[in-house]
């Protein structure tokens, strides 16, 4: 307890918590998000925070000079949140094209108070590469280079079990984890390795200034027919060679991508490259078309995109019976659903471009002793053939872009001393919440849970099923924050009554007391105290998490007081109240007291000197206030 000169400190504390922590879990790093024709997208923001904000700011800034544009403008900082609540944060901004290193810090009372990066996150093209082996590898066949700039991106995971390839129904994907796209890189869902799109990333980046992420569904062997029947996830289609897919698949594949990785990412095109096990079934030109169209049109109803951009290969090319063949029906049939020979609409599809004509690519230069697959060192021509037939008229205008899904925002609040309660926007079909690691053991399935201690995730799904993951949101040890006092006060009248509380993890305080008082402010001063002050003053402090603690403050305002003993007339042991007389107090001097004013200046509302004494030296003085 502490009294100067008629001043009463109430002394509030909280425990102390140090510097705020500041954590992005949404972009996680490599994420690339696809742009639009214009060279922007909006790109999403969250994560958590540990101690009082008033708001939390970023800006993105390129990773090397001229592979992108710093935003804001100017080098500066954007708001993206302003008083984030329940130790979560979510804002969005606008970036341009390029590789960027994020930086986020939040910001209490204008000073810096906790800051986080994510190293890599990209503004670009996001593609799906789809067909048989020619567009994947795999079955022991040699696989070009990794990319070598560190722009080019995808997903490591092959969707196999130990028993072999999983069915649609039973496939379970895990949480996306974006890497740099090296030669061993499996790129999901289903792609074997690199194959020749690590050396397509690295020149296409080159020739657009921007990253790219390549996700690949492509299954060796496969027909026409085997992924326009298993769009149907319980069929079990069987290739011309014998083998049996799993129900749902080698469309399942395509479907997964579609609405697993590019629903959050966005997505420019899928690269198709098929034709080859075709030309060994002799398909007519008739029957292929209608597959491949089956095939793009439902790609599209299945994901909700209608104008889902195809890039279709011409290739045929195939050894029967010892001699490498093309088959013209494949090639025509590719070329009639691109609209390069007729814009029949029964016959042609919208947004579907013309990619690489690879049939022509022949002999040992190019292919490996079967003269079907590329050898490792031609998958660097595949690859170039590929960039060639995307121009930049294909980026500004010729194709249509879907955009990023923005995460689900979530709201958080109190739900106990280590609890937070979590709600999720409306509008989506299906409310998954997961640990943070773990994205197949469902916890919750409702829009609103509570979780205890951990970090988690919600997955939202709408009815097509495409898939979106908010940013991980945690629950530390404890959210609760406690008040607690000395207990009661006294001040005389005519003094000020200070409220002070000492606090760091309490971010707003409100206090009411008599006379209708009330402040938002941590440290509240009362002055000229009268004796209608007196009564409850109470607090109530809510910190990051929105958890609340509550205290009571009894005071009294004392209108008359005497001596006790002799003494200095700023000393609380002087005066029968414990505290220093004020301005509006009445001051009585006992016998045998001798009260000193030294060198300083006092007030009273009056004295009466009871057979007491008052001693006034070195320039001291007493101001009555009658």
């Amino acid at each position: 307890m502490r009294f100067l000169y008629g001043i009463l400190y109430l002394l509030i504390s909280i425990p102390l918590v140090g510097y705020a922590q500041v954590t992005v879990t949404f972009p996680t790093s490599r994420a690339v998000f696809q742009r639009d024709n214009f060279n922007k997208t909006t790109v999403n923001i969250g994560g958590y925070y540990s101690d009082c904000v008033d708001r939390v700011e970023a800006r993105f800034v390129p990773r090397v000079a001229g592979q992108g544009v710093e935003a804001p403008l100017g080098g500066g900082w954007q708001a993206i949140h302003h008083t984030p609540s329940g130790g979560q944060f979510y804002g969005s901004m606008v970036v341009r094209g390029g590789w960027y290193e994020l930086q986020v810090r939040a910001i209490r009372d204008e000073a810096v108070v906790g800051q986080d990066v994510v190293d890599r996150v990209g503004v670009g093209e996001v593609f799906l590469v789809a067909g048989q082996s020619n567009a994947s590898g795999g079955d022991g066949l040699p696989s070009g280079p990794g990319a070598a700039d560190d722009r080019v991106n995808s997903v490591d995971f092959q969707n196999l079990s130990q028993q072999g390839p999983i069915s649609y129904a039973n496939t379970q994907l895990p949480c996306p984890v974006f890497v740099h796209l090296d030669q061993e890189t499996k790129t999901a869902p289903f792609g074997s390795y690199a194959w020749c799109w690590g050396a397509f990333g690295d020149r296409l980046v080159s020739k657009l200034n921007v990253p790219v992420m390549i996700f690949n569904a492509g299954w060796s062997g496969t027909g026409i027919r085997n992924w326009r029947e298993s769009i149907d996830t319980q069929f079990s289609s069987v290739s011309f060679f014998g083998y049996p897919y799993p129900p749902g698949m080698p469309f399942g594949h395509l479907r997964l991508a579609l609405n697993y990785y590019i629903a959050q990412q966005g997505y420019r095109a899928v690269l198709w490259h098929q034709g080859e096990s075709d030309n060994y079934e002799q398909r007519s030109r008739e029957d292929y078309r209608h597959d491949l169209r089956q095939l793009i049109l439902n790609s599209r109803s299945l994901s909700g995109k209608p104008d889902l951009a195809w890039v279709v290969a011409r290739a045929s090319r195939f050894t029967v019976d010892g001699t490498s063949r093309i088959w013209p029906p494949v090639i025509d049939a590719q070329n009639d659903v691109i609209g390069l020979n007729s814009s029949d609409a029964a016959v042609a599809l919208a947004h579907v471009f013309p990619g690489p004509e690879t049939d022509p690519m022949v002999g040992s230069a190019y292919r490996t002793s079967d003269e079907i697959h590329f050898t490792s060192t031609v998958q660097i021509a595949l690859a170039q053939a590929w960039v060639d037939q995307l121009p930049a008229a294909f980026f500004t205008g010729g194709s249509t872009p879907y955009l990023p899904t923005p995460p689900p925002s979530l709201l958080a609040s109190c739900g106990g001393d280590n609890a937070l309660s979590f709600s999720a926007p409306s509008g989506w079909t299906s409310y998954q919440w997961y640990a943070e690691a773990d994205c197949n053991q469902v916890l919750n399935d409702q829009p609103q849970w509570t979780g205890t201690t951990g970090t988690y995730r919600l997955k939202a799904k709408d009815a097509l099923h495409n898939t979106v993951f908010s940013p991980r949101v945690r629950v530390p040890a404890s959210t609760a924050t406690t008040v607690s006092t000395n207990g009661d006060r006294t001040v005389a009248a005519g003094g000020s009554i200070v409220l002070e509380v000492v606090a760091t993890n309490g971010c707003n305080f409100n206090w009411s007391g008599p006379q209708s008082f009330s402040s938002t402010s941590r440290n509240v001063t009362i002055p000229n105290a009268t004796t209608a002050r007196a009564g409850t003053y109470q607090v109530k402090v809510t910190n990051s998490y929105g958890c609340q603690a509550q205290t009571a403050l009894n005071v009294s305002v004392i209108a008359s007081v005497e001596t006790i003993a002799s003494g200095n007339w700023n000393s609380t042991t002087t005066w029968s109240c414990g505290c220093v007389p004020g301005i509006d107090t009445e001051v009585v001097l006992n016998a045998g007291h001798t009260i000193t004013v030294d060198g300083v200046l006092t007030h009273a509302k009056m004295l009466r000197l009871n057979g007491g004494q008052l001693e006034v030296k070195n320039g001291g003085n007493v101001q009555f206030n009658q």
